[in-house]
């Protein structure tokens, strides 16, 4: 039997090369398949039934109550406000760390890089509780602060913008270091030393030549920051006050207490079609291809 299944091989073969040869993009949509179905059933078919059923029942009424309440719009421009204080601050806290990354010794920066990926091995409500032990009327920092004679009284650490922003920062800094790093890394260092041996100063040398050429990863990071931060729900509803509330917050709060399904929908379009459109001027201005490491044409 092992004999006579032999001559199926060939000529098995030679009908895959032809159907390759008549059908070149076959193949490569037979692998992707899987994944195209699993994009379909769990974000396409969900994105479209979303958008369905935002105007199935009353139209654009869901959309001009969002668009036209003062406390949808508040709670809209708190979102992007807090999105904004976050990438920021992730940039700021996670540049000079993927730097120093870049220039350290491999062993060294093995032990760095595992320090900046150990936060994601807690979840995170695990960390956002933490800061609640930290940041509390009673908790470690006011109590160090009294201690120490510094005030008298527990300084308003948690429940405002502050415990949200720190809270989010740290969540998302890991992401941000590890998006500049592999920009950083690939920047070949000999055109800083060359401007150094030109008489550049250290500073001048990174400021003209370095920094110019992890704009991109500055890009990346910011894209994927913002996006981030605008669908977080559990840090600003357990750091956060009733001023800190963002979309997602107030989706939830539509969709679960007053079961308003269209005008939760409508809730979330709006904050896609905010995604997308971030997505589009980012594309028109930055050249996405080139932020996530494709080559400029």
């Amino acid at each position: 039997m092992t004999v006579s299944t032999l001559p199926a091989y060939p000529a098995r073969s030679a009908r895959l090369k032809r159907i390759s040869a008549e059908y070149p993009h076959a193949l490569g949509l037979l692998l992707l398949a899987p994944m195209l179905s699993w994009i379909a059933v769990f974000f396409i078919f969900p994105t479209a039934w979303m958008i369905w059923q935002s105007f199935s029942e009353r139209g654009l009424q869901p959309y001009a109550t969002i668009l036209t309440s003062a406390i949808y719009l508040k709670v809209l421009l708190t979102t992007l406000k807090i999105c904004v204080i976050t990438t920021v601050g992730c940039l700021i806290l996670g540049y000079p760390v993927a730097y120093v990354l870049t220039t350290a010794r491999p062993s060294t920066r093995a032990v760095l890089l595992i320090l900046v990926v150990l936060p994601y091995w807690l979840d995170f409500i695990v960390r956002s509780y933490s800061w609640m032990i930290l940041l509390g009327r009673h908790g470690l920092i006011n109590q160090l602060v009294t201690g120490l004679g510094i005030s008298s009284t527990s300084l308003p650490l948690l429940y405002n913008l502050f415990s949200v922003s720190i809270g989010m920062i740290q969540i998302l800094l890991p992401l941000t270091i590890l998006t500049l790093f592999s920009t950083m890394v690939r920047i070949d260092r000999r055109l800083v030393d060359a401007a150094t041996i030109h008489g550049a100063s250290p500073w001048r040398a990174f400021r003209t030549v370095f920094l110019p050429l992890s704009l991109p990863g500055v890009y990346a990071a910011c894209l994927l920051l913002f996006v981030s931060a605008l669908g977080f729900y559990v840090t600003p509803a357990l750091l956060g006050g009733p001023e800190q509330t963002m979309i997602s917050q107030t989706i939830m709060v539509i969709a679960s207490d007053l079961l308003d399904w269209p005008l939760a929908s409508a809730a979330g379009v709006l904050l896609l079609v905010v995604t997308t459109s971030l997505l589009v001027l980012y594309s028109r201005f930055f050249r996405l291809d080139r932020m996530l490491g494709g080559m400029a044409r």
